[in-house]
């Protein structure tokens, strides 16, 4: 019995020591924290279907790439669609800046009503741009690139070149942190450039492509809110930190009248306002919570109706609802088991596609939603990652399909 019990202790010991050393692999990014501050979700009316090609309203047209016999596609997980002053239309897509031209008249193929476009590529990144804005009135267009931080590209040029503006920022104790996620960009009319660094951790490789998607899944599983807006100033080419402690901050978009930067806080499920002027400036507060799904990009009309929007790539998943009823230790326990399994096991979006329409308010009314416009099974449209207002449309960006989505807001 003592043989026995020496034995016991040695192998005890070996596997406490192999499951020490196989941490930093296991959990590169540290164990789920406990964390008492959880989002507050509503549930899915899947008797809303107010987006489609074949709803009532028939709202939703599709942009397709016109693909030449022998050529390969090149439209594959448009992630957001941006506009120039001139209304050019252009896409994020796999590392490259896609331009669109030559549209076709809207017309039905089979369920859809679609329209076709000629696509090539204006620029390519080493990393992978996701979100981005026109400087107005010029050919200049600022991006976050996920992978390199803040870039720019003045399509003005014969032959446009990558520039990177910011990779890191500077502390107040004079040290840098490094940009790790840079992920959307707005810009206001006096110039200024806000950016969102989403998170510390930085996308996971994918063989030679970037999967943006799983860094944001070990985020969320261990629930520390390092996620930033951070503001760039072409004048004096300082970045600055407006607000931090965002449990990934997504997209971003600055309001018409330049009062307030709008926040996509994509795992607690709501939208923040930082208030830009007035009694609450440099303040950041909830504008929208208890949403049906994890939000992600962010748009604000520059129309006179004041709105903004925001889409909803999928609803909560099933795993996560489990783990919020549960007690805070509990979940941070079983989510960190959760954080070392391999990519593949990790949990799926669900097929959903949504956009929720937001009367952003002011001081002496809240904000709220005034519309939502939703595929609650994701039959027509799923994974919207993007929003972009223009003339009465919204161009929704998709990071899994291969078309451009156009939703006609009067319809």
């Amino acid at each position: 019995m003592k043989a026995i019990s020496i034995y016991a202790v040695l192998a005890i010991g070996l596997i406490a020591t192999y499951v020490k050393l196989s941490l930093p692999r296991l959990l590169p990014y540290g164990t789920s924290q406990i964390n008492h501050d959880r989002p507050v979700f509503s549930d899915i009316d899947k008797s809303i279907k107010t987006m489609g090609s074949n709803n009532k309203n028939n709202n939703l047209v599709k942009i397709y790439e016109r693909v030449k016999e022998g050529s390969e596609p090149l439209l594959i997980g448009p992630e957001t669609i941006v506009f120039d002053d001139e209304s050019n239309m252009y896409a994020f897509a796999h590392g490259n800046v896609l331009k669109l031209t030559n549209f076709s008249e809207k017309h039905d193929h089979l369920s859809e009503t679609i329209i076709l476009a000629d696509v090539h590529i204006v620029a390519t990144s080493p990393g992978c741009p996701l979100g981005g804005k026109f400087v107005p009135g010029t050919k200049i267009l600022y991006f976050a690139d996920v992978l390199l931080g803040l870039c720019r590209l003045d399509l003005s040029q014969p032959i446009p070149k990558i520039e990177l503006i910011a990779s890191k920022v500077q502390l107040e104790d004079g040290t840098s942190s490094q940009i790790l996620y840079a992920d959307d960009v707005d810009i206001s009319k006096s110039g200024m450039v806000y950016f969102s660094d989403a998170t510390n951790i930085p996308p996971d490789r994918d063989g030679t492509a970037l999967d943006v998607v799983y860094g944001y899944k070990m985020d969320l599983m261990r629930g520390i809110r390092t996620g930033r807006l951070l503001r760039y100033d072409p004048s004096t080419d300082k970045v600055d930190i407006l607000a931090e402690n965002i449990w990934f901050a997504n997209g971003i978009a600055v309001d018409k009248e330049e009062k307030f930067v709008m926040v996509s806080e994509s795992s607690m499920a709501r939208i923040l306002k930082y208030h830009l002027t007035g009694p609450k400036k440099g303040q950041i507060e909830v504008m929208i919570d208890k949403l049906p799904g994890f939000v992600d990009g962010a748009d604000c009309s520059s129309s006179s109706k004041r709105l903004c929007y925001s889409p909803i790539p999928s609803s909560i998943l099933p795993i996560v609802k489990l783990l919020n009823g549960l007690p805070a230790s509990w979940e941070a326990w079983i989510k960190t088991l959760l954080m070392m399994l391999p990519k593949s096991l990790t949990p799926k979006p669900t097929q959903y596609g949504g956009v929720i329409e937001i009367v952003p308010g002011d001081d002496s009314s809240p904000s709220h939603i005034s519309r939502l416009f939703q595929d609650p099974n994701g039959d027509h449209i799923n994974m919207i990652t993007g929003v972009t207002e223009l003339d009465g449309k919204l161009y929704l960006g998709t990071l899994t399909n291969n078309y451009v989505g156009v939703l006609d807001l009067e319809l």
